[in-house]
């Protein structure tokens, strides 16, 4: 079973015109070139059928906009029958919204979306104010028993679009105070992971999970071998960000940098049904 838990959709009239989601500051930090692509569901169906992938996790966009976060929560409502289950939609928050943040969680269960996330802060950083938005995510994510995934980008290296210090000294504080939710930490926690060598941190953060998502953008390859001897392997889901890199990068790489085939069964979809819990 392969289990990519991480890829991006958008609506069928957004995608054919992305005009009105330019109208949102967040949106706009990472899509406003042309070149930055968006699908949606009758892409990424098509892509997983050409690469044998059996279920894909979309990945709502932390959007701003009020109208436009609920109209994406209710596209991905409609994924669910329209990919016969295959595609497992997590939901968004708006970081501008007159309602409280937990209703909003609320909804997101009852809509039968999976998760909440991805939350970023592509426009505004980790600044206070996005540090009480967290805050209130976890509390409605652990009331509400979802799971909660963070964009966490790495503090080195080269800039890209929607790239933000992280402050993971602040992050490991909020995680680590939060052990009743779920968590899984896009792109390799930002190297978070690298600091769970560190026992009092691997005992803190026992809870989250670190996904591969542009894995191909940041690291070498190496980082397949290297991360399970930092992390339990369970503890790792592969994780595309496509249509940003395709699905074939990574097997091609997991493949060739992983000789254990219990660990590559358990990253590339045992661990991701265990913790969606459709196994």
């Amino acid at each position: 079973m392969i289990i990519d838990f991480h890829t991006h959709l958008f609506s069928s009239d957004l995608c054919r015109d992305r005009t009105r989601g330019l109208e949102d500051d967040q949106f706009r930090s990472i899509y406003a070139a042309e070149k930055s692509k968006l699908i949606d569901h009758h892409d990424l169906l098509a892509a997983m059928k050409d690469y044998g992938v059996d279920f894909a996790v979309a990945m709502g966009f932390p959007w701003d906009d009020e109208e436009l976060c609920a109209s994406q929560n209710d596209y991905f409502r409609s994924v669910i029958e329209l990919s016969g289950g295959t595609i497992i939609p997590f939901g968004s928050v708006p970081h501008n919204s007159a309602r409280p943040v937990e209703e909003w969680v609320r909804e997101i269960r009852d809509m039968g979306l999976r998760g909440v996330g991805e939350v970023g802060f592509y426009s505004r950083g980790l600044n206070e104010e996005s540090l009480d938005f967290l805050e209130n995510l976890l509390a409605a994510a652990k009331k509400h028993s979802l799971p909660l995934c963070i964009h966490v980008n790495e503090p080195v290296g080269h800039r890209y679009r929607g790239k933000y210090d992280p402050n993971l000294r602040v992050l490991y504080g909020i995680l680590s105070k939060n052990q009743d939710v779920q968590i899984i930490l896009s792109h390799w926690g930002g190297g978070l992971i690298f600091y769970e060598l560190m026992p009092e941190v691997s005992e803190s953060l026992a809870h989250c999970f670190y996904d591969t998502a542009a894995s191909p953008f940041i690291y070498s390859d190496a980082i397949y071998r290297i991360a399970p001897l930092m992390v339990s392997p369970g503890k790792i889901l592969y994780g595309s960000d496509f249509p940003l890199i395709s699905f074939r990068r990574y097997f091609d790489a997991i493949n060739r940098e992983c000789g254990d085939e219990e660990w590559k069964a358990g990253v590339l979809g045992k661990n991701a049904a265990r913790l969606l819990k459709i196994i």
